[in-house]
C-alpha cells in the first residue's frame, strides 16, 4: 500500500503473497521451530475501524480470509503471532479507533479462519495509538469481552504508554481484564523500532512496571 498505493494491495496481491511464502518456507528450513511469524495488519485495521459499524462484521470477514491465507503459505509447523496495528510512522497512528469492537471483530474473525497446523500464539492488538495515550473509559474496553480467540491463544494488551501517569495505566489495566475476564500480557500500542532510544526505554520501563 505504501510504495504502490491504495490500490497496491489488490493490483500487486498475487507475487507479494508468492514472495512471503517463499521466505518463510526457506527460514522455517534454516531455523525450524526457533522462529515465530508476527503478521502486521495495519492496512486491514484501519480500514476496518472506519468501515460503517453496519458493515464491519463482513469487511472483517473478507479481511481475515486474506491474513489467514497469509499463514496458509508457510509451511506446517511454523508458528505465528498476529499483530493488530494502528501504525506507527514517526510515531503517528494511521488510524483511531471508536472502541475495542473493530479489534475484537477482525481478531475473532481470524482466529476462526486460523489454518490448522500452523498454531497461533498470540494477537497483540493496538488500545493505544502511537502518542495517543489509551482512553480512560471503560465503555471503550466492553467489547473486549466478546473475544473469542480460541486454546491457547494469548492476547496482549496494547495500552502501556509512558505519557500516562501510573495509576490511569494501572486503572486501565484493571478495566482490560475485568472485560476480557482473566489476566492478559501487557506491552506497547506498536514496535519500538522507529521510537528514540530514550523513549523506547521508557516504553519498556511503562510494561515493566504493569508487569510487576
Amino acid at each position: 500500500m505504501f510504495t504502490f498505493g491504495p490500490s497496491g494491495p489488490v493490483r500487486h496481491l498475487r507475487p507479494f503473497t508468492e514472495a512471503l511464502a517463499a521466505t518463510m518456507y526457506q527460514i522455517r528450513a534454516l531455523f525450524g521451530d526457533d522462529v515465530l511469524f508476527q503478521i502486521e495488519v495495519p492496512a486491514e485495521t484501519v480500514v476496518l475501524a472506519r468501515a460503517p459499524s453496519a458493515l464491519r462484521p463482513a469487511v472483517a470477514g473478507f479481511l481475515a480470509r486474506r491474513i489467514a491465507a497469509l499463514a496458509q503459505g508457510a509451511s506446517a509447523g511454523s508458528q505465528f503471532g498476529l499483530h493488530l496495528c494502528l501504525g506507527d510512522m514517526n510515531h503517528r497512528a494511521l488510524g483511531r479507533l471508536p472502541d475495542a469492537s473493530p479489534l475484537v471483530l477482525l481478531a475473532n474473525a481470524v482466529t476462526s479462519r486460523w489454518p490448522s497446523g500452523r498454531p497461533l500464539r498470540y494477537v497483540h492488538a493496538p488500545l493505544a495509538a502511537a502518542d495517543d495515550p489509551p482512553p480512560d473509559s471503560q465503555a471503550f474496553y466492553r467489547p473486549l469481552g466478546g473475544l473469542k480467540l480460541g486454546h491457547g491463544v494469548r492476547f496482549v494488551a496494547g495500552f502501556a504508554h509512558e505519557d500516562q501517569d501510573e495509576a490511569t495505566q494501572f486503572r486501565i489495566r484493571e478495566m482490560i481484564e475485568g472485560a476480557v475476564g482473566c489476566p492478559v500480557d501487557v506491552s506497547a500500542s506498536c514496535g519500538l523500532g522507529r521510537r528514540q532510544p530514550d523513549a523506547a526505554r521508557a516504553a519498556m520501563d511503562r510494561i515493566k512496571l504493569l508487569l510487576d
